[in-house]
């Protein structure tokens, strides 16, 4: 929320520095600019895909709590119903009130926990991921000598679709997906493969192995 926030603040004063430039000096400015849907690209992406799926399974199972718990409330009320009914036993209905107030804190309690887990699980699964997308961004930015990469969903009314760069970043962000479910065996990447290598750090890497062997030619 406060990159979304501090990406429109920068389209806006990037709109209002330009609006106070003459034409002929801005004639003469050549400012690459690309636009980027980075929802889109998490949506499209098989790793965006993989951690909504791993998400909506999480939410799917804490649901299926709650409502067992439901089950048992209302199984519950539905005996006390009876007991006031047809029996005068204070001492069995206490204990059947006692019980689905024990059941409802339980439930709130739940709700709680699962709120609390599904917001720890959403982190661990999607930083990485726009982690990655603009570590991507940023690589593609450098490769192509793009100065301004804009977030499409925040401040475009029209675009030719030349300067849209979002399946491409769509089809990296693929690529590394796969670099890092081949690196683990094939076993799927959960928590956005958390303790692993982004793609920048991957070069870093590299490129300090091919430092080393350079280093070892000249030695020998």
């Amino acid at each position: 929320m406060k990159g979304q926030i501090f990406a429109l603040v920068l389209v806006f004063l990037t709109a209002f520095a330009l609006a106070f430039i003459s034409a002929p000096t801005l004639a003469q400015i050549s400012l690459r600019i690309a636009v980027a849907d980075t929802d889109k690209v998490f949506k499209e992406s098989i790793w965006g895909k993989k951690a909504i799926e791993e998400l909506e399974r999480e939410t799917g199972e804490w649901q299926k709590k709650g409502e067992q718990l439901d089950k048992e409330i209302a199984t519950a009320e539905e005996k006390l119903a009876k007991q006031q009914a047809f029996l005068d036993n204070k001492e069995e209905e206490q204990k059947l009130q006692n019980e689905i107030e024990m059941k409802r804190m339980e439930g709130r309690d739940l709700i709680q926990q699962g709120n609390a887990r599904l917001a720890e699980k959403r982190q661990d699964l999607l930083e990485p991921i726009l982690e990655e997308i603009r570590n991507l961004i940023k690589k593609l930015s450098m490769e192509e000598s793009y100065d301004i990469v804009l977030e499409k969903q925040l401040f475009v009314l029209y675009l030719n679709p030349e300067y849209d760069i979002t399946n491409r970043i769509v089809v990296m962000l693929d690529k590394v997906y796969k670099d890092k479910a081949q690196d683990t065996g094939g076993k799927s990447l959960k928590s956005g493969v958390s303790g692993r290598e982004s793609s920048s750090d991957l070069e870093r890497s590299k490129g300090k192995e091919k430092e080393s062997e350079s280093k070892d030619k000249d030695i020998k």
